[in-house]
This record gives structure tokens, C-alpha cells and sequence, in this order.
């Protein structure tokens, strides 16, 4: 028996199916990228906090204390004074990193704190903190209790990565 032109192809029911299942298959795909790049963030800003735990350990080594400043940005734009052994002056941070890291996201939380702990004098102690996207490995290892009032505990809201001087 021989088809007509109407009997061709493919059904409207047919069609739909395979649209439902494509639209699956992207949602699925597409979910599983979101949750890839938040973990991927997350790595970057660990690495870019123990980066600039290094950075701070340097400058420490040589001027005895740290950077007085309370944020990156600080950090980012402006000298500091040193009270190192030769008794030098205004050492910018970028003689020991080239660039300060910035968080991925840069925006609202998601920038990284520096503070110092500046009794008369001298800085002696600081805390780094970045907020994590997703739950990590990492935060079993680092500080969890506000430090110089900066928050550190981590919550099912805020996964905050916070380390002080090694």
C-alpha cells in the first residue's frame, strides 16, 4: 500500500516528546555547570587567600608587623609604613605580590576582608576572609569565631573561609 503525502513524518505527539526530553537534558546539564563554577570560585578564592597569607608572612618578615589597614582595597592602593630593621618607610604590598587577588564575584559579600589587629604601634595579628558559594572541604581547617569583629562561624547561609598568621 502506497502512503499519501498526509501519512509522512512525524506525529505532533511525537515531536513534543522529543522536545520534553531535549528540555530535560538541558536542564540537567545546565544545573550540574552552575554547581561546577561555584566549586571552581570557591577553589580560586582559597588559593587567592593563601597567596596572600604568603604575601603578608613576607611583608611581616621584613617590616615586624602587618599592614594597619582594614580592607583589600587598602591593601590594593596604598603604601603602608614598615617598621622594619632598616627602618624603612611606606613598602607598598605589591613588592611582595604583583597583583592583589579580587574575589570572582566582587560584588555585595563576596569580597575579601583584611583585617588587622593594630594595638599602639604595630599589627600583630590579622584575619583574611573570603565567602565560599558552596560547602567546602576547607572550611574544616580555618578559624570559625569572630575575629576583631568580623565574622567567621559558618552557618547554612554563609560559608565564610577565615585564616590568621600560619
Amino acid at each position: 500500500m502506497k502512503k499519501t503525502l498526509l501519512q509522512r513524518g512525524f506525529t505532533l505527539i511525537e515531536l513534543l516528546v522529543v522536545i520534553a526530553i531535549i528540555a530535560l537534558l538541558t536542564a540537567i546539564v545546565t544545573s550540574n555547570f552552575a554547581a561546577s563554577k561555584a566549586k571552581s570560585r570557591d577553589a580560586k578564592r582559597v588559593s587567592d587567600i593563601a597567596q596572600l597569607q604568603l604575601t603578608l608572612a613576607l611583608y611581616f618578615d621584613r617590616c615586624n608587623d602587618y599592614p594597619p589597614l582594614r580592607s583589600m582595597l587598602d591593601l590594593n592602593s596604598k603604601s603602608t609604613n614598615c617598621n622594619g630593621d632598616a627602618g624603612e618607610l611606606n613598602i607598598p604590598l605589591s613588592n611582595y605580590i604583583s597583583v592583589i587577588p579580587k574575589d570572582p564575584i566582587n560584588t555585595g559579600n563576596y569580597i575579601y576582608r583584611y583585617y588587622a589587629n593594630f594595638s599602639p604601634g604595630v599589627a600583630t595579628d590579622y584575619v583574611l576572609r573570603a565567602k565560599l558559594e558552596t560547602l567546602s572541604s576547607a572550611l574544616s581547617d580555618d578559624v570559625d569565631t569572630t575575629t576583631f569583629t568580623l565574622p567567621c562561624e559558618d552557618n547554612s547561609s554563609n560559608y565564610y573561609y577565615c585564616v590568621k598568621p600560619n
